[in-house]
Parts: structure tokens; sequence; C-alpha cells
């Protein structure tokens, strides 16, 4: 996702600087920071930082908005990506649905033959990479605090043509079991102008 986004939105700049949420399971781990200093031994931007919320960041407008989606979502009938999409549409002015249809690509096992995890990631909570010194991190612990550079490339040569990517993973689809059971369980559910269009019929 984060690579079809950077890779199609035309406001992505050369010398970008991300805000992500703390969270070590989708944004604060080896595959972000290895694929983010990836783009910048490949020649697809020039320096990149990334920074993370502190625990408490409750009061986030982002965070707001997210709220506000859910509730709209709780008093909604949502059976189909259309209603999903209504939902977040309707749920207040600045929030808008942006519906994307892009290749999966097995980073973890592409780019982790070439970086090593960053060790004690979690303690740091702003990070830099950029082309000039490619496969170092520089780590800060606050916005102000001293950096120190560290190395997260593995020695191995790795290609530095953007041309080069991963093997495209393809979704499996749902077993027949797994059909019958969402037939059997979760149809009943669904209302019935939508029963004609289930997704895994």
């Amino acid at each position: 996702m984060l690579h079809h986004y950077l890779e199609t939105n035309p406001s992505v700049k050369r010398d970008s600087h991300f805000h992500a949420d703390n969270c070590s399971g989708q944004n604060k781990n080896k595959s972000v920071l290895a694929y983010l200093s990836w783009r910048c031994a490949t020649g697809l931007s020039d320096s990149i930082q990334l920074s993370f919320m502190r625990v408490g960041h409750t009061r986030c407008a982002v965070d707001g908005y997210f709220g506000l989606i859910k509730q709209k979502w709780r008093s909604s009938e949502n059976d189909t990506l259309e209603d999903v999409e209504k939902a977040v549409n309707t749920s207040c002015a600045p929030n808008k649905a942006v519906m994307h249809s892009w290749q999966w690509y097995d980073w973890d096992t592409f780019l982790l033959g070439f970086y090593k995890p960053l060790k004690g990631i979690l303690k740091y909570q702003h990070f830099k990479v950029s082309k000039e010194a490619p496969g170092q991190v520089v780590c800060r612990e606050s916005p102000d605090g001293e950096g120190s550079s560290r190395s997260i490339a593995r020695d191995v040569e790795m290609p530095k043509s953007s041309d080069v990517l991963p093997s495209v993973l393809q979704p499996p689809g749902l077993s027949q079991a797994r059909r019958e059971y969402l037939n059997r369980e979760v149809a009943r559910y669904i209302s019935v102008s939508a029963q004609d269009n289930l997704p895994w019929s």
C-alpha cells in the first residue's frame, strides 16, 4: 500500500517527511525502514524522514476523524464496499474515501535479504534515511535529540535499479469451506437488497 501511494501520488516530494501512529505491527518495524531505505538507495527518493507520535496522542485531529467514521459506521447499514465508501464520505466534510486497487508485493522476502532489523527500534521516535548514506538510518529519541547513525544494510550487493521489484503475491481466494461458512453464518445479517451481490458468491 505504501509503495502504491508513493508511486501514484503526484504530491509526494523527493524529500519527504511522514508521520505515523506509534504501532510496531503496522508502522514502526524492520519492513517499513527497509522499504524507505530501498527507495533512497534506488533513487526513487532523495531523503525520507519518519516520525512517530508518542503514546497518549488521543487528541490528534486524525484520530478524531477516524472517531467520526466509527460513529457513522455504527449507525449505517454497511453491506457493500459502496456502503462503506458512503459512510466515510458522509461522516464529516474532511473525510473522503479513496477506493484503490493495487498489486501486493512480497516486500518482506525481497527486502530482508538486503536489510537487517534495527536493534532497539522501539525506543526511537524519529528516523531519517537518504541517498547520500544508503543503508544508514539516523535515529532520534526526540525531535531535537542527538541523532545516531545506524547501519541496517546487510553485506550483500543490492540491485540499484527500482525496476527490480519483489514477486507479486496472488490472493488465494476463499476456500469452499469458508464460502459455506459465510453463507451459513454471515449472509443472514446482510440486507435483502445486497443478497444477490455477495462478494463470496
